[in-house]
């Protein structure tokens, strides 16, 4: 498991900000910002976290070396499109994609409804396709 609080300390420090900025800009709460050591927050709370230090999840999860921010809308995601598409140019069926990863079946409906995947399945969506988290949810 990635350590979510040492990967948000390490910018805030780039940044010349504290954890203390986090709670006191409500962002997050300090009791819920240090459960993230047993657990990855949800998406919802990454992006917020994102938004607020100005970086792309590429930069925040250490997949890029470049910071290209853009302001995060979680009511635009196109997660579940861009998974159909990762899915089909790896000529494989849904299916198969769950399979693979040990998924249920039935995760791809609920994405299909509007359910944002967690953290976790993201990191292993993109190590399984190659790409990077933006590329499954912008």
């Amino acid at each position: 498991m990635i350590d979510f609080i040492k990967l948000v300390e390490n910018i805030l420090e780039e940044q010349g900000k504290t954890k203390q900025s986090l709670f006191e800009d409500c962002v997050v709460s300090a009791n819920t910002f240090f459960k993230y050591r047993q657990r990855y927050p949800s998406l919802k709370t990454v992006i917020k976290i994102a938004n607020y230090l100005n970086v792309s999840l590429d930069y925040l999860f250490e997949f890029s070396n470049e910071n290209h921010f853009k302001a995060y809308k979680y009511e635009n995601l196109k997660f579940y499109d861009n998974l159909i598409s990762s899915i089909e140019s790896r000529k494989i069926s849904s299916r198969q994609f769950c399979k693979d990863l040990g998924y249920a079946k039935d995760n791809i409906i609920r994405w299909k409804n509007g359910t944002q995947p967690s953290i976790q399945r993201l990191l292993e969506m993109t190590e399984y396709f190659g790409c990077s988290i933006d590329d499954l949810i912008l």
